[in-house]
């Protein structure tokens, strides 16, 4: 049985991450003998190939905020990741209530304590049950012949089989519609649906359509899922308290077609888990005081799936690039105090609900609230089957809460340091910002691409320059707002005037 993904995700990704620079999409043809002068020797994109818009002269003063080092701590936060797969942990990354965890709060607080911050601590909070995975396996078998797929991965939150495990013949069912039923008995059969990112699996239509309800409701008894439509992306999407499995894009295909050819299909699946209780995780807080008491909030959550660089290792990044910048002035030339908090995450965790519980005491000082929340991401094409990096940084949804006056600094400052935006503003935050984003001014961008939540949110994702922006862009709008009155940055409705009424 398989316990844990090491050593099959390093060749794998190599491999994709060819596939996605499109180094293959052209394989019956011979090379162009210009060669390939974007992409480095494993197939990656350089970061040193992305477009980059040079400083003006009167923000020189931000240099420091420098994509390579942004890019070391990103680098860093990876690490933990890696290193909590190589102990054999099966979900493995920066999850609450593991050792992976820990030791990014033991990261975060690293960094508040080298930079001499104030007021250091950890918030522990208690965890519902958190779901353990010890062991699975997901077997196919089609003319006699048994197979494993690549993708292949059990839901998240799967409960335990007989040791056994469980068979199921397998049914094509195309997205799942009610349409996609009509004459097909699905009784006692595994339906393989197709999933459609809209973008990532933050929006898609397993989600937006009810599709594994409609599944069960039909007599199915487990659910496979196709996750995308390109490339072999690995996803634990769950399947509620039921049944299933997930594959890539590919893997997803092959299933197809064998049931297209009209040969029979079936998954064996086999799964050992438990859900542990009495755990606990921790926020880390810090404090960089300022002339003022008034206080710029500046947030990023600590938990993350797998290698999770930019689900949220790109938003610990910039944090902490935050962190080393402003520390390097006195305090008399910081106006507001920058509280920089570490939370805890809402994967598994809290996220900000205590925040928003104590909000008229923990926020009474607060006059800007930012949350740093997978800020950078390499901009894609789809082309064919592949999913192709372009040497351009992703535009982001975004979202201001306040006066007019704070949303023309954002977005000067989201021009000026090229962070694309999408055209309509998102009609609300979401992430760590989500709760507390109407009590105070508040601020975010976030991208949520295919890649998030899924075992291919590794490093490369991940462009220098796009975090080199972002961190810009906020520091601009910290220092465009440190002499105005908190009342001229709240909402003309008085919405987020919490301590300034």
């Amino acid at each position: 049985m398989r316990s844990s993904p090491a050593g099959r995700g390093s060749g794998f990704a190599s491999v994709l991450a060819i596939g996605l620079v499109g180094a293959v999409l052209q394989a019956q043809q011979p090379p162009n003998p210009l060669g390939q002068p974007l992409l480095d020797a494993s197939g990656v994109i350089r970061d040193d190939a992305f477009i980059r818009i040079p400083l003006r002269p009167e923000d020189e003063g931000y240099a420091d905020l420098d994509g390579t080092r942004l890019k070391e701590l990103l680098l860093e936060v990876d690490a933990i990741s890696l290193g909590d797969r190589d102990a054999g942990t099966v979900f493995w990354g920066r999850n609450v209530g593991t050792s992976g965890h820990v030791a990014t709060q033991d990261w975060v607080e690293g960094y508040f304590r080298r930079y001499g911050l104030d007021d250091i601590y950890r918030q522990p909070f208690e965890l519902s049950p958190v779901w353990e995975p010890i062991a699975w396996d997901l077997t196919f078998a089609s003319n006699g012949e048994e197979f494993t797929l690549e993708s292949a991965r059990p839901p998240q939150g799967a409960v335990s089989t007989s040791p056994e495990g469980i068979e199921f013949d397998l049914v094509w069912l195309g997205g799942g519609s009610a349409a996609d039923y009509i004459g097909r008995d699905v009784e006692g059969k595994a339906v393989l649906v197709h999933d459609i990112p809209r973008p990532g699996t933050l929006r898609h239509t397993i989600r937006d359509e009810g599709t594994l309800a409609r599944a069960f409701d039909r007599g199915a008894s487990a659910v496979g899922i196709v996750y995308g439509i390109s490339d072999n992306f690995a996803v634990w999407q769950r399947t509620g308290d039921r049944p299933g499995f997930n594959v890539g894009y590919e893997d997803g295909m092959r299933l197809r077609d064998l049931l297209g050819r009209g040969e029979r299909v079936t998954v064996r699946y086999t799964m050992e888990s438990e859900m542990r209780d009495g755990l606990r995780a921790a926020s880390v807080w810090g404090t960089l005081p300022g002339v003022s008491d008034e206080e710029v909030l500046i947030v990023a959550h600590m938990d993350g799936y797998f290698q999770a660089s930019l689900d949220n290792g790109s938003g610990l990044a910039v944090m902490v690039g935050l962190l080393e910048h402003y520390a390097g002035f006195p305090r008399s030339e910081r106006p507001r105090t920058l509280r920089f908090l570490g939370s805890v995450g809402h994967h598994g965790g809290p996220g900000t609900r205590w925040l928003y519980d104590n909000r008229e005491t923990a926020l009474a000082n607060t006059v800007l609230a930012i949350n740093l929340e997978h800020v950078a991401a390499v901009r894609t094409k789809y082309w064919g089957r592949r999913l192709r990096m372009m040497n351009a940084v992703s535009p982001m949804r975004w979202w201001v809460n306040g006066s007019p006056l704070l949303l023309e600094t954002a977005l000067d400052a989201f021009g000026r340091f090229n962070v694309g935006v999408t055209a309509d503003m998102d009609p609300g935050a979401s992430g760590e910002m989500s709760r507390i984003a109407r009590e105070l001014p508040s601020i975010q961008v976030i991208t949520s691409p295919e890649i998030k939540h899924t075992e291919q949110d590794t490093p490369e994702w991940v462009p220098a320059v796009g975090l080199e922006q972002i961190a810009r862009a906020y520091a601009k709008i910290i220092d465009s707002v440190s002499g105005v009155d908190r009342r001229a940055l709240q909402s003309e409705s008085g919405a987020g005037a919490l301590g300034g009424r």
